[in-house]
């Protein structure tokens, strides 16, 4: 058996209505048959679920649940993308060709994500993003290459 979840904000805020999700999966996974849930793309075990859920009691966006981070590596090096932003409006991310490793690109992609989401961000294609003095990383915007319709390439 599976159950089909789905929330709508009223007033179109879509972090309530991903807040109202996670909330009423989280007591749905309470149940000990429960063997996962499939959100952004992905199967999550329970407790996984439940533990990012656990975040919001703390004022914190569960964002690990709501935002799928991919990895992968080819010739060119260490990549990341986004899978779930759209949801909040907002552009899927990559990083393409990175020296970083894995463990770092992901790390940042969720700060990133994160950060777009709390403070309704939005970036443009040859805009610039920093997070310290040092550090300007160039954004562009194309055809994506991990998931489907444009994304936002983030420099890193």
């Amino acid at each position: 058996a599976h159950l089909v979840v789905f929330t709508i904000s009223r007033e179109g805020n879509p972090i309530e209505a991903a807040c109202n999700f996670t909330v009423l999966v989280s007591s749905c996974l309470s149940q000990k048959s429960v063997l996962g849930i499939y959100t952004t793309g992905t199967v999550f075990e329970p407790a996984f679920y439940q533990k990012g859920a656990d975040a919001m009691k703390k004022g914190e966006l569960p964002v690990p649940i709501w935002v799928y981070v991919g990895l992968g590596r080819n010739e060119k090096g260490n990549m990341g993308y986004t899978y779930g932003m759209e949801a909040f409006g907002k552009s899927e991310m990559e990083i393409l060709e990175s020296e970083h490793s894995l463990e770092q690109i992901q790390a940042f992609l969720f700060y990133v994500a994160e950060y777009v989401i709390k403070e309704n961000m939005i970036f443009r294609d040859g805009e610039t993003i920093s997070f310290s003095s040092e550090q300007k990383l160039k954004i562009t915007k194309s055809e994506a290459v991990n998931v489907q319709g444009e994304s936002l390439k983030i420099w890193y």
